[in-house]
């Protein structure tokens, strides 16, 4: 695995321009000043910062602070993800996800729930699932996409969502999701939205910023509202497109992950260092999560 990463940074290198290799490196002597941030941060994980953020360093070094101090103060998010776990084996079963690329230099993330009823869904560790495969994405992915775009499947969704909700939890996944992931995210499409759904956004909105509850869109069943954003070919064959199925799709998901069991391990793994703590207190002060 080690050498295949490797050569895809030897790559990278050779793709990206000299004024970008410079501002990778401006960020690299940035993290070797701040005593709380990882030194292990590779360059290629740098520089999806900065194209996240459109290669302003400024922003960037925000976005890499953030994304710290989430992580710290998620412990229940970012601690026991064994993927081998009997929680986390039963969150992979009931969810499928898949991550893919379409046409336009897009990335799609979509999810899709098969739990009617919600006997087995559970809330955090869901969220926790969410945190593993994203750092399983970025550690195995290297591709720079222009704009990434979000599907939910909410045909298995109920009221009984209420009852499952944690808004503790959904704010620090909000904050995350919104201002710390290093992704372009332009686009979020709730698709099979049941008539209550207007209920449910309800329970998020409150914690989400403008610019974010403008990306949602929901696409009742049976609709067709969907292809002005995403041509009916580029989804899984499971809703009439041409890209593998929902099934395969999400094997290559779980197969990531699998692949890095080690790394979501060790409880250490992208947290700051606890040598650094009065720094780290003093630098996250102005950097509020809630």
């Amino acid at each position: 695995m080690k050498e295949v990463i490797f050569r895809v940074v030897l790559n990278m290198d050779k793709e990206i321009s000299e004024e970008t290799k410079k501002q990778i490196a401006q960020l690299r002597e940035w993290i070797t000043t701040q005593s709380h941030l990882p030194k292990d941060l590779e360059d290629r994980i740098i520089l999806r910062f900065l194209h996240s953020c459109y290669y302003d360093i400024e922003k960037t070094k925000h976005t890499i602070e953030l994304f710290f101090k989430i992580r710290d103060n998620s412990p229940e998010l970012i601690n026991h993800r064994d993927p081998l776990s009997p929680a986390m084996q039963k969150a992979l079963k009931i969810a499928k996800m898949a991550q893919y690329q379409i046409a336009g230099d897009k990335n799609i993330w979509f999810w899709q729930l098969n739990d009617p009823g919600l006997e087995q869904y559970d809330y955090v560790q869901d969220a926790r699932m969410f945190f593993m495969s994203c750092d399983a994405w970025m550690l195995a992915n290297n591709h720079l996409a222009a704009e990434d775009i979000v599907v939910m499947d909410a045909k298995d969704i109920t009221l009984k969502f209420i009852t499952k909700f944690n808004l503790s939890v959904a704010r620090k996944l909000s904050k995350y999701q919104e201002e710390a992931m290093p992704i372009r995210l332009k686009q979020i499409h709730v698709i099979n939205a049941p008539p209550f759904i207007d209920k449910l956004f309800g329970l998020m909105k409150p914690i989400l910023r403008q610019e974010i509850t403008e990306m949602i869109h929901f696409h009742v069943p049976k609709s067709e509202t969907l292809y002005k954003f995403i041509s009916k070919e580029d989804l899984p064959v499971d809703y009439g497109g041409t890209k593998p199925s929902m099934d395969e799709m999400n094997k290559q998901v779980v197969d990531i992950i699998m692949e890095q069991r080690e790394t979501f391990l060790n409880e250490n793994f992208w947290k700051t260092e606890k040598k650094g703590k009065k720094t780290k207190e003093a630098t996250f002060r102005s950097l509020d999560i809630d």
